[in-house]
């Protein structure tokens, strides 16, 4: 029961960190950061791989085979 709390905790805290880096790169200063620069901002990159790493680790502890 403990895994499965703990798959939860970080599959809803990585799909927060997905959502934030999404809203971070839809913002009017990232777009004009990005057609200057022609790359996101640093902190959408990252808020967006950990959303990932930490999404991918919840799913797997919530759904490990046994």
């Amino acid at each position: 029961m403990k895994n499965k709390a703990q798959g939860i905790v970080m599959l809803a805290a990585g799909g927060t960190l997905l959502f934030w880096g999404y809203n971070i790169t839809q913002s009017v200063s990232s777009k004009l950061n990005q057609a200057l620069h022609g790359s996101p901002p640093d902190k959408a990159m990252i808020m967006m791989v950990l959303g990932g790493l930490c999404a991918a680790f919840g799913f797997f502890k919530l759904f490990k085979l046994r």
